[in-house]
């Protein structure tokens, strides 16, 4: 974390400081008046729904020291040192840079459509085999999270990797200049967010902004399968320094997947490396076959051992509401609802396939974000249940009816039923705990779809 005294920090951000103890270091930052560690440095955020300054009595309460500060806000506390500044998300990301900048720690910085978490999650996990390794925690990949995670990051720090999401363009050139990573990573690029965007090639240009963050001779990994990125990397103008590796199916790539096989217990694979024997990670999809070669490219190009990296694959933290397996009874849920999109729809229904329950309940939420298109991205995705075994279809939410439509025109799926809410849905599911079943529950993550795993895990264990 960052080490730097109160009025240090006030001259860095070029802030008038008022108060006393000013001389005293910052022993933490936090951004949430509840997660606060004594003598830390608060920074309230004005958002659109709540105002993090209304709290500045409960952190003062949990022994904050100093507290940035929006100018234009009245009634600063007057019992512990006031940074004053025009910003607070402006002076939260100086505050970053300035630590960023002491880091030695070699930084891995990921973006894409799908997969980035995952990818995440993997890379970390293996480059912890050898280095002290901190991550992005959460979803934490914003303007505000990717800042909090910098300075979230210990001095002694010596790899991290940290998750950059975008919804506009810019962002991820904003994000990738203040991380600075010695490797970038493009997962994928897909039509999320395509609200924001007129076309997918926007889309692709977005996520290649990571390249000019990467620092002088750094490495930069995609998916080489993907025509649409290969024709936007040839269009995009990198450093000759900047060296450039792939991974796929295809064997023009510098790592590609030569064999998978996938269970309950997670997947075997074997990759072009011939340094590498069958391995074994403990996560589900064939996807993550994918995520994991970006892994391994990033592990060998900070010098880590094939031994390393197969021990790392085996100790997989994973980020929460991504395929995780509740079992109740004889019935399994499968909770997916991190987000939604019909890429990720499909790769947790190949998962769901490995189910071999009785019986089998797709729930399907509301995908976000896809403007004139919703209604045919939604009806696809219900025609494209016909590849899966689903005994009963659940819609929630006014665009997944028209999954429902598409599954009802399409599909031999016996049963249909849709809901406006997760509440409805839960009471309706409820019946099926005590059922050798299996149940797939997948939604945008505005839905909270998760509401619906929790209480039947809830009415289970009654």
């Amino acid at each position: 974390m960052i080490n730097i005294r109160i009025k240090e920090a006030a001259e860095l951000l070029n802030a008038q400081c008022t108060g006393s103890d000013i001389d005293k270091y910052i022993k933490g930052i936090s951004i949430d008046s509840r997660k606060l560690s004594k003598g830390s440095l608060f920074i309230p955020i004005k958002g659109n729904t709540v105002n993090g300054h209304s709290f500045i009595r409960d952190a003062v309460k949990n022994g904050v020291i100093a507290t940035l500060w929006n100018k234009d806000e009245p009634n600063p506390p007057d019992d512990i040192a006031v940074i004053l500044v025009d910003d607070t998300v402006k002076g939260l990301q100086e505050l970053s840079r300035y630590h960023r900048n002491k880091l030695k720690a070699k930084i891995v910085g990921v973006t894409g459509s799908n997969g980035k978490t995952s990818t995440k999650d993997i890379t970390a996990a293996v480059l912890s085999q050898k280095y002290k390794t901190q991550k992005t925690m959460g979803n934490y990949n914003t303007e505000i999270g990717v800042p909090y995670t910098l300075l979230s990051l210990d001095e002694d720090c010596e790899a991290a990797v940290i998750e950059m999401g975008m919804e506009r363009k810019g962002e991820i050139e904003f994000l990738t200049n203040l991380v600075q990573p010695d490797i970038g990573i493009i997962t994928s690029v897909g039509l999320v967010h395509i609200d924001n965007f007129p076309s997918i090639e926007e889309i692709a240009k977005a996520k290649l902004e990571i390249v000019s963050g990467i620092k002088d001779g750094g490495l930069f990994i995609y998916f080489g399968d993907d025509k649409l990125i290969e024709e936007t990397v040839r269009g995009t103008e990198i450093k000759e320094s900047i060296r450039k590796q792939t991974f796929g199916l295809n064997k023009n790539n510098t790592i590609w997947l030569k064999e998978f096989k996938q269970g309950l217990d997670g997947i075997e694979i074997k990759v072009s490396d011939e340094n590498f024997d069958e391995l074994h990670i403990d996560i589900l999809g064939k996807h993550q076959a994918l995520n994991t070669m970006a892994a391994i490219l990033s592990a060998q190009e900070l010098g880590m051992s094939s031994e390393e990296i197969r021990l790392g694959l085996l100790k997989i933290e994973k980020t929460g509401l991504r395929n995780e397996v509740i079992n109740i009874n004889n019935c399994n849920i499968l909770n997916d609802c991190y987000k939604s999109n019909p890429v990720s729809i499909n790769a947790a229904l190949d998962i769901f396939e490995l189910f071999k329950s009785k019986k089998k309940v797709t729930v399907l939420g509301d995908m976000l974000g896809y403007r004139e298109m919703s209604h045919d991205m939604h009806y696809n995705v219900g025609k494209d249940l016909s590849k899966h075994h689903i005994d009963e279809l659940i819609t929630i939410g006014e665009e997944a009816k028209y999954i429902a439509k598409g599954a009802r025109d399409n599909a031999n799926i016996n049963n249909i039923v849709e809901f406006d809410t997760k509440e409805e849905a839960a009471v309706y599911l409820k019946k099926y705990l005590n059922e050798d079943c299996t149940i797939l529950v997948k939604g945008s993550r505005f839905l909270q779809l998760e509401y619906i795993a929790n209480k039947l895990k809830e009415w289970g264990n009654e």
